[in-house]
């Protein structure tokens, strides 16, 4: 596919730009713009303690010399019967990061160590490492605590949410919508209202999500066109004349024509945020059962919730292989796979849906980088 750059100028900065809230949410999502760019590091649980093998190791060397003689498999017996709780160790430091200061850490028993010959003066040793244990995480979670106060923890819950979900903070964690998006194709960024993003998130499975996709057919039509109607035409371009035909369509009741337009139009917006083939091959080529591709795991967390749904509903269709026409929303089926079955109420409200979404952001992006300069 080629296309005439000269056409079209380049108004929306490269998806890695972070948003800023509006002037209007300023006041009561301080936190939000921190919350848009946060990235937690990689294995960022296992910083927070040293190795438990390294620690016993250390904590052993002065008496491994004297115990050779005496307990010739020691080194063995005591990887061996410390790695189950070491392992232990390492998975409820991983709750830390969503539970403290409630975390708790059992104290480590030796019910594997009846009945092999350990000596009194090793299970001596053993509790004692237990009991270093326990002041160490007692400390860790005294010098942690002030850092996650319970309201600390849901403002910052709150400025990660999506706009549309944060009057919705005490209901919904920012990781469950992630989860969600990692998985499905129905976005949840600006679109819908919150109250109906709470039921697809609450919903079982694909089809029950996809009930409520056509219960609320006509509300969710009316939050689209609110973003829309509100976008700057000037940033986001020729591209927001079409949806707003298609939506005009789709309100007479043309939904299949509305569904191919908002189809091609959201193919061109995505062009226009990723002009090179490579980098927007990562988009658009949704391998089934694949994870989620490095470029959107290193964008932030609001740019995420918006490239994620994309991402799924790219998912590969081919029909020379015999693939089945999807029910669901699936952009390749839709261009390749032309059915009954795949044109539809729900699945055209779906990709206006994923292209509300897509131009809310490119308009609060343009819109803060605006104010940044100004």
């Amino acid at each position: 596919m080629t296309r005439d750059d000269d056409d079209r100028e380049d108004d929306l900065k490269p998806a890695q730009e972070r948003e800023r809230n509006s002037e209007s949410e300023q006041d009561r999502d301080s936190a939000a713009d921190v919350g848009a760019r946060l990235r937690l590091p990689p294995r960022f649980a296992q910083y927070l303690m040293p190795s438990m093998d390294a620690a016993v190791a250390k904590m052993l060397a002065p008496i491994r010399e004297q115990m050779k003689s005496a307990l010739p498999d020691y080194d063995a017996l005591v990887k061996n019967a410390l790695e189950p709780y070491s392992e232990r160790i390492q998975s409820q430091v991983a709750s830390i990061v969503v539970s403290v200061p409630t975390f708790t850490a059992p104290m480590i028993d030796f019910p594997a160590l009846k009945g092999v010959g350990v000596s009194p003066s090793i299970e001596l040793m053993l509790k004692q490492i237990a009991s270093q244990q326990s002041a160490m995480l007692d400390g860790l979670r005294g010098s942690l605590k002030p850092l996650f106060d319970p309201e600390i923890l849901s403002g910052f819950n709150r400025a990660l949410l999506p706009p549309n979900l944060r009057s919705h903070a005490g209901e919904v964690q920012a990781h469950q919508v992630h989860e969600f998006l990692e998985q499905e194709g129905i976005p949840l960024y600006l679109v819908p209202r919150g109250r109906t993003a709470l039921r697809l998130l609450r919903a079982q499975d694909r089809s029950g999500r996809r009930r409520v996709l056509g219960d609320c057919y006509e509300s969710i039509t009316d939050d689209c066109a609110t973003v829309l109607e509100q976008a700057n035409r000037d940033v986001v371009g020729d591209e927001l004349k079409f949806v707003l035909d298609g939506l005009g369509a789709m309100r007479s009741g043309h939904f299949r024509s509305a569904q191919a337009m908002f189809t091609v139009t959201l193919d061109t917006l995505i062009y226009r945020f990723y002009p090179d083939q490579a980098a927007r091959r990562l988009i658009t080529n949704r391998k089934k059962g694949a994870d989620v591709p490095g470029a959107i795991d290193e964008m932030g967390v609001h740019e995420a919730m918006v490239w994620l749904p994309i991402w799924n509903a790219h998912e590969q269709f081919w029909k020379h292989k015999g693939d089945k026409v999807p029910n669901y929303y699936s952009r390749h089926a839709s261009v390749h796979g032309v059915s009954s079955r795949q044109f539809s109420k729900r699945n055209c409200i779906q990709v206006l849906m994923l292209i509300t979404s897509l131009i809310g952001y490119a308009d609060r992006l343009m819109s803060s980088a605006g104010r940044a300069r100004a």
